[in-house]
């Protein structure tokens, strides 16, 4: 037993690494509802004109620009896209990658949104 609890020790050790650095990749519909559920994105967080979006399991998500007041709108997840509606405009839709904490909305004009996830 303990030659077994030392390859499984030198396993996960060289594993580490491929963890420590993974790629950006596209999200999956589920992968979005985990990533954004009870989260806060921060963007532009050295910038004058920061912002930050929360997400809620209820579908409400707050947006607040630096100095602003807030706004509320909706966000739920349709197919495989994040998707949020702000005062009586529709649903707009958006492709997602995420690497570690990091995240990106894509337009489908391919405008890139990104951001960083923290817990509230």
């Amino acid at each position: 037993m303990k030659f077994n609890r030392y390859i499984l020790m030198m396993a996960s050790l060289l594993c580490f690494p491929a963890l420590a650095h993974s790629e950006e990749r596209k999200l999956s519909g589920e992968e979005i509802r985990q990533y954004l559920t009870d989260k806060k994105v921060v963007h532009r967080q050295d910038a004058n004109n920061a912002f930050w979006q929360t997400f809620h399991a209820s579908g409400v998500t707050h947006y607040q620009a630096q100095d602003q007041k807030a706004e509320q709108g909706k966000w739920s997840v349709q197919a495989n896209q994040y998707c949020s509606q702000w005062g009586p405009f529709g649903w707009t839709c958006y492709d997602m990658t995420a690497q570690d904490n990091l995240i990106t909305w894509i337009s489908k004009e391919g405008t890139l949104y990104k951001g960083r996830i923290t817990t509230q």
